[in-house]
């Protein structure tokens, strides 16, 4: 899958008083009625027990300039917030400063699938920024901001 590029997100929410977020580059929408969305995340990421039906979520679509965010929600770092900006969205989930795009939701459904799992995500709310995102492709991060230009419609 390494030819195909994919957005890059990192994926919060709370857990009691603390933020917990992870970096996933599977995103996809699934349906607009109602406004669905999944994410596919490892069964060995160490953040996933947070992640549960019903937990409020933010997607945190990364700019082109955020890669630097992208590798701390990837690492395993004790607080991945320690000096990252960030507001909250009206569930109270982290919403990453400088985001592209964020969507705010709620885990409807977990599926199994291998060695990861699909969290299904019913949309509340969207917030786009504006911006180039950032992107994963061959194994690495890329800035494509001075490689696109806009094609006439």
């Amino acid at each position: 899958m390494g030819a195909f590029p994919s957005g890059v997100t990192v994926l919060t929410t709370r857990l009691g008083d603390r933020s917990v977020g992870m970096t996933i580059s599977s995103f996809a929408s699934v349906s607009l009625d109602p406004p669905l969305l999944l994410q596919c995340v490892a069964r060995s990421a160490g953040s996933l027990p947070a992640f549960r039906i019903g937990s409020s979520v933010a997607v945190n679509v990364l700019a082109n300039d955020q890669a630097s965010l992208a590798r701390r929600f990837a690492s395993k770092v004790d607080d991945r917030f320690e000096g990252v900006a960030f507001d909250t969205d009206d569930c109270g989930c982290p919403v990453l400063v400088g985001a592209a795009a964020s969507v705010s939701g709620f885990i409807d459904r977990i599926y199994d699938a291998g060695d990861h799992v699909i969290l299904l995500i019913r949309a509340c709310a969207v917030r786009r920024a504006g911006g180039l995102p950032l992107l994963y492709y061959s194994g690495r991060m890329h800035d494509w901001a001075a490689t696109v230009h806009p094609v006439a419609s």
